[in-house]
């Protein structure tokens, strides 16, 4: 349209009397003296502010600036906010794990403490002893006595194979002896104890 003129800063079209860029908000001419109300056009918005009917599709009010609608407000100074508050790191939770309880020793298979089967092994030699003096049976006596008395300590100690094995050879050896059969009962007890240990030897 004739007298229409250009904002410089979008090159929207600005009717004629117009004061600020209907699309940008620029002003166009400084707003001196008294207002002067612009033609009105047919079904432009009305500005709430000053009530100058805009051109259609106008986002900013020709005379007074003021924004019509949601469009693209006009470029104003950032404002200087004040810095968030800072907010101090929780302190990291903590967890604790309940110390393990003690478990309970399992029970002892054995019907008997060690240190009753000690005396009981004791007891055994003590009367052994006393059945040799009476009998005066010393020899080989004595080795019938200590072999009864080891087989009983290495049971109790978890050791039967070893005090099977001693009281074999303690209880052979007191039959050769006491039937003078060196030869050939030393063979005998060898083969014996071989074949115990085929036998019964414990395997690892």
């Amino acid at each position: 349209m004739i007298g229409d003129m250009r904002c410089p800063n979008c090159d929207a079209v600005i009717p004629e009397g117009g004061r600020y860029c209907i699309e940008c908000g620029a002003q166009m001419q400084p707003a001196t003296g008294a207002t002067e109300r612009l033609h009105e056009t047919e079904n432009g918005p009305r500005c709430a502010a000053c009530g100058t009917r805009n051109p259609p599709g106008a986002q900013f009010c020709v005379m007074c600036g003021r924004q019509l609608s949601a469009g693209p407000a006009v470029a104003t100074a950032a404002v200087p906010t004040a810095p968030a508050a800072s907010v101090a790191p929780a302190a990291p939770v903590v967890t604790t794990t309940p110390a393990a309880l003690p478990t309970a020793a399992p029970p002892d298979p054995r019907p008997y403490s060690p240190a009753m089967w000690g005396g009981i092994s004791g007891g055994v030699f003590l009367i052994g002893i006393a059945m040799l003096a009476l009998t005066g049976w010393w020899w080989p006596g004595i080795l019938v006595v200590i072999g009864i008395a080891a087989l009983v300590s290495s049971v109790v100690g978890g050791r039967a194979w070893a005090g099977l094995q001693g009281a074999l050879w303690l209880f052979g050896i007191a039959f050769i002896a006491q039937f003078n059969l060196w030869w050939p009962g030393l063979l005998i007890l060898v083969g014996l104890s071989a074949i115990m240990g085929a036998i019964w030897r414990p395997h690892r």
